[in-house]
């Protein structure tokens, strides 16, 4: 009888703690493991770059349903930073993400065409040649004419804006200004800085810092405000110069290798490319830290130029020549560009001519 009563005492106090709990506790579940796991190496080495692949990673998860596990590492920890490709070709890596810039000396100069480029696209015309126009295709052409066992997969995987004209010592108001300046800058605009007599230097962007604050470059080319701030070039006595026509946007392509991609169950594959055109949202969250960094450059005591005009239509009317070039050369590059230029035209003259202008309202740069 007494043992009858002590369990029916310990049942209602066992009753009364999932009253107070929320009515009943759900049974005890295990997390299903996930069914396919993505270790994928990044270039970026830390900033809103690497936080920009981080939500490429959390949609993949999310579409999944949890069926994929993404296990991103920054650039340097699986394989130099920059050199996700070699490390995709040599199989040291499955997955990467990674630019085409990098990787010019294996995929041709025309890999220039699909990213940052001098006047080029900005991020919502590049998005829209990538998604709706011919872009994916001809990437395809080009990674096989490459013979490469790499493939890109979906649309951009990062967009960011303008990246910043650069940080020179003092102001750049002519041409002249560039002769015998030791640059750090990159791809075509690198080729366009050597013929106005500029010394190029090339420089990981981890070793910028101190390059400049040791007088090994007399300026530099680098990233987005947000990049340049979470680098501290704030710091540094330098100018900091815009607007970045030199680099209208910065993307990088989600990698892997052919046999990876092959093992890859069908309907997740749907996801994983589905998950590379969510760009467009982390492109909106990266302008809004892009201003983040403006203000505080400004709180700071940054000076910032502006360019000149005609300085800037100077180097643009270089670049145009250094395609025409190219082109001559490479049949491949001479269509990607036709293509692309013919796509810009048919969206700017709606953007151009459609969309309001609001110079005459702000003057953020005196």
């Amino acid at each position: 009888m007494k043992s009858r009563r002590s369990i029916w005492i310990m049942a209602v106090a066992v009753a009364s703690l999932l009253w107070v709990g929320g009515f009943a506790a759900p049974p005890p579940t295990s997390a299903a493991s996930p069914v396919y796991k993505m270790d994928m190496a990044a270039w970026p080495p830390g900033g809103p770059y690497l936080e920009q692949l981080k939500m490429f990673a959390k949609r993949v998860e999310t579409y999944s349903g949890g069926r994929i596990k993404v296990n991103l590492f920054a650039g340097g920890m699986v394989c130099p930073s920059t050199k996700e490709f070699d490390a995709l070709e040599s199989g040291a890596i499955k997955w990467g993400g990674t630019c085409f810039n990098f990787n010019l000396g294996r995929v041709g100069k025309v890999g220039g065409l699909f990213g940052a480029d001098p006047g080029g696209p900005n991020a919502t015309e590049l998005f829209a040649w990538w998604r709706y126009g011919e872009a994916h295709k001809l990437v395809a052409e080009m990674m096989k004419r490459a013979k490469t066992d790499v493939m890109v997969i979906g649309g951009p995987l990062h967009l960011t804006g303008a990246e910043s004209f650069g940080w020179f010592k003092k102001p750049i108001n002519s041409l002249s200004d560039f002769k015998g300046m030791k640059y750090r800058c990159m791809g075509l605009y690198g080729e366009v800085a050597k013929k106005l007599g500029a010394a190029v230097v090339n420089l990981p962007g981890g070793e910028i810092y101190q390059a400049y604050e040791r007088g090994v470059i007399d300026g530099f080319e680098y990233c987005t405000p947000s990049m340049d701030y979470s680098a501290g070039f704030h710091n540094l006595k330098a100018v900091m110069h815009e607007p970045g026509f030199q680099s209208t946007t910065a993307m990088c392509c989600l990698m892997v290798r052919k046999d990876t991609w092959a093992k890859v169950p069908d309907d997740l594959k749907g996801v994983i490319e589905a998950a590379t055109w969510g760009s467009m949202e982390d492109y909106s969250w990266m302008m809004l830290e892009d201003a983040k960094a403006m203000v505080k450059f400004k709180e700071a005591g940054v000076k910032i130029h502006y360019l000149p005009a005609d300085v800037q239509k100077n180097i643009i009317k270089m670049v145009d020549q250094l395609h025409m070039e190219l082109a001559k050369g490479d049949p491949l590059y001479k269509k990607v560009l036709e293509s692309r230029n013919k796509f810009l035209e048919a969206f700017r003259s709606v953007d151009y001519i459609v969309q309001p202008r609001y110079e005459w309202k702000y003057q953020f740069v005196k």
